[in-house]
């Protein structure tokens, strides 16, 4: 009888339409995914299939909210990452009707066993994060637990500090700048590592690496020249659409310049289009300084300064279609009543506010129509780096992280 079982129930199992399987199992979170990798040869096939990957990841974009990934640096040997889910709860108002404010779900997960000297962030890219030393990177996917260590080789320089501070507070090493990728082309996840040579003074420009996060066990990295623009140091990478993108420093041959991206299918640098008030603001250090690049609606976003005198922050959306800029909202830095470093929208949500975050440490909420803040939501007792993170059953030929 049971044998009679057993065989019926392998015959409905494969009536099932397969569409129809991948299709619901896109919809759950990767921590059921891995676990069902178990379950056959089959099985495992079809959820490491890059068509269902892409699926996957399509799926988590669609969700109301993004989580919320702050990584800190806990001690010398550990950087600690505090994965925030946002929660709509309802609340009764004040005329007793039911309204809805958000909250937050929060947990911790220490990340040990990393090299000493990775303790800096830079952009996070399909639920992958990289984080970064003076001789070492660190990628993780905190969805499949995937994890990858790269030497980059001894950096010598003369710096007489080895760090400095953006506009927006955040902290980044002066050895190099990095930035984190997918070619749209062929699906691998590579690394940007922009350099100057041993011995050269900042005035230098930066020469690049590529390294292909690939199957490949003998992998290094691969130097394609130097760059033949000027780029701007202490920045976060923007990666949108296949391409990482940014600014290029006020002493820049060329002022009408402004903004640079790097394809990461054919690995080349262009200059690409800018709002014509950049131009104004390009000749001006204070509005050059506090420039910096964002992705926000999967489109590559530019924040600028109204004026040296108005504190208050423009930002612009560059349509991908056609490279037309236009501004989606400004915020106004003196209702904050904050000194530097400034706020900046890490993630939009589903009922067009947008999270802010403030001097690495405090989060709120924007409201663009009233342009106005919240209270802080949340307070962090030690400097973080923020990020929105989807999560993802990507791959870059890792091992499984144990603590």
């Amino acid at each position: 009888m049971a044998t009679h079982v057993g065989k019926s129930l392998e015959i409905k199992k494969d009536n099932w339409p397969q569409d129809l399987v991948l299709s619901i199992l896109a919809t759950l979170p990767a921590k059921s995914l891995l676990r069902f990798k178990c379950v056959s040869k089959h099985w495992r096939s079809m959820l490491i299939n890059p068509d269902f990957v892409e699926q996957h990841l399509e799926n988590q974009r669609k969700k109301d909210y993004p989580q919320l990934v702050f990584a800190s640096t806990g001690s010398k040997t550990d950087i600690v990452l505090e994965s925030v889910s946002i929660v709509d709860v309802k609340v009764e108002g004040q005329e007793g009707g039911v309204k809805t404010r958000k909250s937050f779900e929060r947990s911790c997960l220490n990340i040990c066993h990393l090299p000493p000297d990775v303790c800096y962030m830079t952009n996070s890219c399909d639920g992958i994060l990289c984080f970064y030393g003076k001789t070492n990177v660190f990628v993780y996917n905190p969805g499949t637990r995937e994890f990858r260590i790269l030497q980059i080789g001894k950096v010598e320089s003369s710096l007489a500090t080895s760090y400095s501070f953006d506009c927006f507070g955040q902290l980044f090493c002066r050895y190099h700048l990095l930035g984190l990728g997918r070619d749209q082309v062929t699906k691998e996840c590579k690394i940007i590592r922009l350099f100057r040579s041993k011995g050269e003074h900042e005035n230098h420009n930066h020469e690049c690496e590529v390294f292909t996060l690939n199957s490949d066990v003998g992998a290094s990295w691969r130097g394609i020249g130097e760059v033949a623009y000027f780029i701007r140091p202490a920045q976060q990478p923007a990666y949108v659409n296949g391409a990482l993108h940014w600014i290029l420093d006020d002493r820049h041959a060329n002022p009408s310049e402004v903004i640079i991206s790097f394809d990461l299918h054919t690995e080349k640098f262009k200059a690409i289009s800018h709002p014509s008030c950049c131009i104004e603001a390009s000749l001006d250090q204070y509005k050059r300084h506090f420039m910096g690049l964002l992705s926000l609606r999967n489109s590559l976003c530019l924040i600028l300064p109204e004026s040296s005198l108005q504190l208050q922050l423009n930002i612009w959306i560059m349509n991908q279609s056609n490279g037309i800029w236009e501004k989606l909202f400004c915020i106004d830095w003196e209702l904050m009543n904050y000194k530097i470093p400034l706020a900046f929208p890490i993630t939009e949500l589903k009922d067009g506010t947008f999270f802010v975050c403030h001097c690495g440490d405090n989060l709120q909420i924007y409201y663009p129509e009233s342009k106005s803040f919240s209270e802080v939501l949340l307070r962090h007792e030690r400097v973080v780096m923020p990020s929105a993170y989807f999560e993802s059953l990507v791959s870059f030929y890792g091992e499984p992280l144990v603590n």
